[in-house]
């Protein structure tokens, strides 16, 4: 069986079960094969549901039919990215995902327009990171960048208050 994943926003694959199995992906990355009509959770796949600690799930046959009928018609995902990340946003369930922390890159980009201090520059890039983690799975790792990249906000902040006075008065 050939696996393709979604992982960062990009399509990789085809991989098979081994493979897949060698990877650890987590529950949620957003795999298809032969067989699905769309894109869906690597945990509620059947074909993996033995990798993540669930036995197949059983289809009756109409329902069976029906996804090949879909699959014919959708023909393959396999290269139409903006396919995988729609079909996905459907399928993903809500309970699985936490909600995404703030990355605070609006702020970032205005401080480092206004500001240009090497701080409001570091966030705009742990915003980033904040995203990518999300993205990945990695919760915990996405809040801690978002912690970080607030505490870079408000060192900017405080710099740029402080800085303005000094630097009127260094124009005089």
């Amino acid at each position: 069986m050939k696996v393709w994943i979604h992982i960062n926003g990009v399509q990789q694959g085809p991989y098979t079960l081994e493979q897949l199995e060698a990877m650890r992906l987590p529950a949620a990355t957003p795999v298809w094969y032969e067989g699905l009509p769309q894109w869906v959770p690597a945990c509620q796949a059947p074909a993996l549901a033995a990798l993540y600690g669930g036995a197949p799930a059983a289809r009756p046959e109409a329902e069976t039919r029906e996804v090949v009928e879909e699959t014919v018609e959708v023909e393959s995902p396999v290269g139409e990215a903006s396919y995988a990340a729609a079909s996905y946003a459907q399928a993903a369930p809500v309970s699985d995902m936490p909600a995404r922390p703030a990355t605070f890159l609006v702020w970032s980009i205005v401080l480092t327009l206004c500001c240009c201090t090497p701080f409001s520059i570091a966030a705009i890039v742990c915003g980033a990171i904040t995203n990518t983690r999300y993205n990945r799975g990695d919760y915990a790792g996405a809040r801690r960048m978002s912690h970080a990249t607030e505490w870079l906000v408000i060192i900017s902040i405080t710099l740029g208050i402080v800085g303005l006075p000094i630097s009127l008065l260094s124009m005089l």
